[in-house]
């Protein structure tokens, strides 16, 4: 027989044959490939743990930027406050009975107006209509007698009152930034943060530690 009548027989049998082999053990291999696509209890547990750390160390880091961006707010609206109290002053020569403005000139409790006592800003301001948890609550009072508003129903002339301000912004303790700073700002120049949660209204600055200036 010549060289190439055997390279033609082996040519026509040999790819039926790989055929077969491969149909054959293509099945097996197949059943094995399907096999992997589930996980393993090991494999489940390294992702539960690893979606864990992850969230571990992204939920402290998204709350100290809820703060921290509460606190910046606060600290832009109480800038804005101050413009307005030294406008005020300009043309009535008092901050006796200043009235916070609000965006479209309309005072309502709750909005960049008072509240109900005078004395309360709330930050961030709820849009007209719509009832929303303040983070912070910006406190305006006079800066002489910190127990009364800038806004008083003295029918006789107060000349105690009216002659400074002072502004505390505290963070509401049920809502998401509790643990914030408190942030103090006064007429006469005092601009600081403190974590102390004992400086209120009558204190005069924001104490030695754990504060500092903005």
């Amino acid at each position: 027989m010549k060289l190439t009548d055997m390279r033609s027989i082996f040519a026509q049998y040999l790819p039926v044959t790989l055929h077969t082999k491969k149909a054959r053990d293509g099945r097996s291999h197949h059943s094995g490939i399907l096999a992997q696509y589930g996980f393993t209890l090991i494999e489940l547990m390294i992702v539960i743990m690893i979606v864990a750390i992850l969230a571990a160390i992204a939920i402290p880091s998204y709350r100290r930027y809820v703060i921290k961006n509460a606190e910046k707010e606060t600290q832009a609206q109480m800038k804005q406050l101050e413009l307005q109290l030294e406008s005020w002053r300009a043309s009535r020569l008092t901050y006796k009975g200043f009235m916070p403005e609000r965006g479209d000139n309309v005072c309502a409790t709750g909005n960049y107006c008072y509240d109900s006592n005078s004395k309360v800003i709330n930050v961030p301001t709820p849009k007209q209509g719509v009832t929303s948890t303040e983070k912070y609550q910006i406190f305006l009072v006079d800066s002489t007698d910190t127990s009364k508003s800038l806004v008083t129903a003295d029918t006789d002339v107060n000349t105690a009152i009216g002659r400074g301000w002072k502004m505390l912004a505290i963070p509401n303790e049920d809502g998401p930034v509790s643990t914030g700073r408190r942030i103090m700002l006064t007429s006469i120049g005092v601009q600081c943060l403190t974590n102390d949660d004992n400086i209120n209204l009558a204190s005069t600055n924001c104490g030695t530690s754990n504060s500092e200036t903005w």
